[in-house]
């Protein structure tokens, strides 16, 4: 019976022991820590464009067409959707869309096909771009009307010189450019 007796204590001593340790592991508790956090994304609108360059090989004395169509992608993160994005390819000047300093290939001598459609004169105006007060503005590229808050769109523009009299013997440079707007 002694035994038992101290088989006994001895497991109580052991609970007694365990409550104890819980207890003072339980009651211990660290202050509360908050952190603020933020998280700001701005609206956004961006065109990409490739090939970087393209050369225009004549066809004829009066026609000329690019070495590659050009690959247009307009990218949109908006406040909110049922807005407008419009995508445009203008030339600085009406006169000279290409030059060699002297001479001028007009932008109404440059049509462009866009998506596969038919090719059309760069001779539209009046378009209201963020970007700059284009002089020549080729065939809308893209009319989101009333787009989702996010998206993109890509297409293609092909590029062709057609002149009503013979191209001048030069070589000639020039810059198109590509732009989007929302509103």
């Amino acid at each position: 019976m002694k035994f038992f007796r101290k088989v006994i204590l001895g497991i109580g001593v052991l609970i007694l022991n365990l409550m104890s340790v819980a207890q003072s592991q339980a009651q211990t508790t660290s202050n509360a820590a908050a952190v603020a956090m933020t998280f700001a994304v701005a609206s956004s609108l961006t065109v990409t464009a490739t090939p970087g360059s393209i050369v225009f090989t004549r066809t004829n004395s009066r026609n000329a067409t690019a070495s590659a169509a050009i690959a247009v992608v307009t990218s949109w993160n908006l406040a909110v959707g049922g807005g407008n994005v419009f995508t445009v390819a203008y030339f600085a000047t009406i006169a000279a869309a290409l030059t060699d300093g002297t001479l001028n290939i007009p932008s109404s001598d440059v049509f462009a096909s866009i998506n596969g459609g038919t090719a059309a004169a760069c001779t539209l105006a009046n378009v209201n771009v963020a970007a700059a007060t284009p002089g020549a503005i080729c065939p809308q590229i893209f009319g989101g009307i009333g787009v989702t808050a996010q998206g993109s769109h890509s297409d293609s523009i092909l590029l062709s010189l057609t002149s009503p009299t013979d191209f001048p013997v030069t070589s000639y440079a020039g810059t198109i450019t590509i732009s989007a707007q929302a509103t």
